[in-house]
C-alpha cells in the first residue's frame, strides 16, 4: 500500500485517505451527514446531556437557570431602556416595552450564535484523543457545541412565549410560531458550518480563537441587535446594502417577526416596519442561502483538513 492510500483518522465505516479528498469524496460525506448523526444518535444524546449537565452542576439552583436566565435578561432591558434611559420606540403599537422585546428576542438567537463559535473553535483541540482514536466520528464534536447552544436558545424561546401568553407585556406569538422550527434548523445549520471551519482552522492555527472572540464583538455592534436600522437616520442607509449582507441581519429579522409579529412605527408622515412577520420568509430565504454555503463550506474544509489531525492536536 502506497503512502497516499494509507489510512489516517477514520469515521465510522469507511476510511479517511491520507492522500487529498476528492470533490465527490466531500460531497458524499456532506450528504451522508444525516444517516451518520441517526446511527449515532445515543452517542450524540448522551454527550449533549453531559454536557448540558456539566454547566450546572455543582451550582445552588441547578436546572433553574435556563428559566432565570432569559428571564434576568428580559427584566434588564426592559429596565434599562425603557425606564431609566427612557428609549422607547415611538408609538410602536402602544407599547412601551417595545424596545426591550426587540432586544431579547434578538440577544436569544444572537446569544446562540456567539456561544456556539465561542466554545467550539477549540472543541477539536480540546478533544485530541477521540481525534486520535480510529472509530471516532470528529464531526460529531462540533456539533454537540451546536446542539447544546441551540437548547439553551429554546429556553429563552419558550420563557419568552410563556410570558407573552401569561402576562400582558407583548401579543403572544400565535400562529406565527410555526415559523420557528425552519429558523431553528437554518440557523443550526449556519453555525455548525462556521464551528466546523473554525475549529478546524485552530487545529493548525492556534491563535483563531483570539480572533473569533474579537471578530464576534464586533460582528454583534455591527448587526441590529441594540439598535433599529429604522430609526438611524441617514447614516444607516449608506450602508443598507452592507448590513443586508450581513446573515446575523437576516436570522435576527426572522426571530423578531415570528415572536413579536408586526411593529408600526409612524414617523415624520411615514410608516416605519422595523419588524414585520410579512418580512420573515424573505429574511428565512436569505438565510437559508448562508446556511446551505456555510455548510457546504464549513464540511469540505473539515473533510479535507481530516487527514492531518491525528499530527496537529
Amino acid at each position: 500500500m502506497s503512502p497516499e492510500e494509507q489510512p489516517s483518522v477514520a469515521a465510522p465505516g469507511e476510511w479517511v485517505s491520507a492522500r487529498p479528498t476528492r470533490a465527490v469524496e466531500v460531497l458524499q460525506r456532506l450528504v451522508r451527514l444525516p444517516a451518520l448523526v441517526i446511527g449515532h444518535r445515543d452517542l450524540v444524546l448522551t454527550t449533549l446531556r453531559r454536557d448540558l449537565r456539566a454547566r450546572f452542576q455543582g451550582t445552588v439552583l441547578g436546572w433553574a437557570w435556563p428559566v432565570l436566565q432569559p428571564l434576568f435578561l428580559f427584566a434588564v432591558y426592559y429596565f434599562i431602556f425603557t425606564q431609566f434611559l427612557g428609549q422607547k420606540m415611538p408609538a410602536a403599537v402602544g407599547h412601551e416595552a417595545a424596545l426591550g422585546v426587540y432586544m431579547f428576542c434578538a440577544m436569544i438567537a444572537w446569544g446562540a450564535l456567539a456561544e456556539s463559535l465561542a466554545r467550539g473553535t477549540g472543541v477539536i483541540v480540546d478533544n485530541g484523543n477521540l481525534i486520535k482514536k480510529l472509530a471516532f466520528p470528529s464531526e460529531l464534536l462540533p456539533l454537540n457545541v451546536v446542539l447544546a447552544s441551540l437548547v439553551m436558545m429554546l429556553f429563552g424561546v419558550a420563557i419568552f412565549v410563556l410570558v407573552t401568553c401569561c402576562t400582558p407585556v407583548w401579543p403572544a406569538p400565535g400562529a406565527a410560531l410555526l415559523w420557528l422550527p425552519v429558523i431553528v434548523l437554518l440557523q443550526g445549520l449556519f453555525m455548525y458550518g462556521l464551528v466546523l471551519f473554525l475549529s478546524t482552522l485552530q487545529v493548525f492555527l492556534r491563535d483563531t480563537a483570539q480572533v473569533v472572540a474579537m471578530v464576534v464583538t464586533v460582528w454583534m455592534f455591527l448587526t441590529p441587535v441594540f439598535w433599529v436600522p429604522e430609526l438611524v437616520g441617514e447614516s444607516a442607509e449608506r450602508y443598507r446594502a452592507v448590513i443586508q449582507a450581513n446573515p446575523a441581519y437576516h436570522l435576527v429579522s426572522a426571530w423578531r417577526g415570528a415572536l413579536m409579529g408586526d411593529v408600526q412605527l409612524p414617523l415624520d408622515g411615514r410608516v416605519l416596519h422595523p419588524v414585520s412577520l410579512a418580512d420573515v420568509p424573505a429574511h428565512v430565504g436569505a438565510f437559508a442561502l448562508w446556511a446551505l454555503a456555510s455548510y457546504v463550506l464549513g464540511y469540505a474544509f473539515f473533510v479535507n483538513s481530516q487527514r492531518r489531525f491525528a499530527d496537529e492536536v
